[in-house]
């Protein structure tokens, strides 16, 4: 017989971790416990991405081990379950095809049903009532920093991008949940929360008819014991002017923007189809350091895209050196199929590619270093996630850095303290990306 007992296995982004937190904390509060080894759960369940043919080969690969797991007679797991976008990508059949040996492939939609499916499969004789334990969240990590989804699917049409095709339209949390789960994580020790969605700045468009992005960060400023609301995934052409009057205006909102514009030339815009035209862009960037000085600014770009010439990345290569961001993230072209742009002829050679990058990374270390020796003697607050007492050295980050694609703070010299903490810290030491700090200073 089967027993109540799961492991899980999470891939890809954060907006994926908030679901299989959810997941989890909607099984717990069906009865099923989880269980850290995997060898000694009766189920597992992995949360799969498919956004780039690596992301479909990590899943596909991972889903393969784990039926290792399964078939080995010492083992206690039965049962394997697929979740996320490679259910969302490929057809049931298909991946029980690719993987033999998954049992049961459950799609986006279906999420809310999971407990219900997995009783089934602990009890297939017995009559099982349907019940919904989703509201219900589990922090895998340290509950002092969160991700809080606020909407799901997207509405733009970006030329390469698989998110419409895999998560669907955008879907819109009702604003009272969103505040009710910031409430639930506090509780839980949460100090920083980081708004997520693949277009934050959409939020609302579809459930209330209008932007209400800065409507919920109105109303996110008066809930007691959040230290910094971080603005993840923002759209250049919905950063509005009153956005960034509340980024500028209330404290707890971090002074840093993440804009992903993916490139400048207007041609590559253009067949990109992105809604932000080159003049748009660069007058947000003005608008934006007019407004808010002290702001950190995050961006990510594309390279490679089909058509891309020399002048193309030339343009895009001055205009991150005339303006400059204080984080970018490089990533290459990928030709994914169900797109348009994998129908886009003059594809790029990986081995130019490849030299832009370079190119860009070699540039960009340069600003960074030019941002943090900006830093150096400065006082200023950092955020704890982690301590390390034997060597006395703390972990942590500026509000200028968000978790996990940004650099950090090494603190050094320190004696109990506590993830979540908030120091008051002087900066004595900079690297490319991270920065070192004492708070032994007068």
């Amino acid at each position: 017989m089967l027993k109540k007992t799961f492991a899980f296995i999470s891939l890809g982004c954060a907006k994926n971790l908030v679901d299989s937190e959810k997941i989890i904390g909607s099984l717990q509060g069906a009865g099923f416990r989880l269980q850290q080894n995997i060898e000694k759960a009766s189920f597992a369940i992995i949360n799969t991405c498919a956004f780039l043919k690596e992301a479909r080969s990590e899943a596909l690969e991972t889903i393969k081990e784990t039926t290792l797991i399964k078939k080995n007679p010492k083992n206690q797991l039965q049962k394997i379950v697929v979740v996320g976008c490679l259910a969302q990508y490929f057809h049931e059949s298909q991946i029980k095809k690719l993987v033999p040996g998954v049992d049961l492939v459950v799609t986006i939609d279906s999420y809310r049903d999971i407990p219900f499916l997995l009783e089934k499969l602990v009890s297939p004789q017995k009559k099982v009532k349907e019940t919904r334990h989703i509201k219900r969240r589990f922090l895998s990590g340290s509950p002092h920093s969160v991700y809080i989804k606020i909407a799901d699917g997207c509405n733009n049409s970006c030329s390469y991008c698989l998110i419409p095709t895999l998560r669907g339209r955008l879907r819109s949390r009702p604003m009272e949940d969103i505040l009710e789960e910031v409430k639930a994580v506090q509780k839980l020790g949460a100090k920083e929360i980081c708004l997520i969605a693949q277009d934050t700045t959409a939020y609302g468009l579809d459930y209330y008819g209008k932007n209400m992005i800065v409507e919920l960060l109105k109303r996110l400023c008066v809930i007691k014991g959040i230290y910094w609301i971080r603005l993840l995934y923002t759209h250049p052409a919905r950063v509005t002017k009153d956005l960034l009057t509340i980024i500028r205006d209330e404290p707890r909102i971090c002074n840093y923007l993440d804009l992903p514009i993916q490139h400048i030339s207007e041609k590559i815009l253009r067949k990109m189809g992105r809604m932000s035209s080159q003049k748009e862009i660069i007058s947000l960037y003005n608008d934006i350091r007019d407004m808010i000085p002290e702001v950190a600014l995050r961006t990510t770009v594309m390279v490679g895209y089909p058509g891309e010439g020399e002048r193309e990345f030339y343009e895009l290569l001055s205009f991150l050196q005339e303006c400059p961001f204080e984080r970018l993230g490089v990533f290459p072209f990928s030709p994914e199929k169900g797109t348009r742009a994998y129908k886009h002829k003059h594809r790029v050679q990986t081995a130019i590619i490849n030299q832009r990058i370079n190119k860009l990374v070699e540039q960009q270390e340069v600003i960074s270093r030019k941002y943090n020796r900006y830093l150096l003697g400065k006082k200023t607050k950092v955020l704890v996630d982690s301590f390390h007492p034997e060597r006395k050295n703390a972990y942590g980050r500026l509000a200028s850095q968000a978790p996990e694609v940004d650099g950090k703070v090494v603190i050094s010299g320190v004696t109990g303290v506590r993830p979540g903490d908030l120091l008051e810290v002087k900066i004595s030491g900079v690297g490319t990306y991270d920065l070192m700090g004492s708070i032994s200073f007068r």
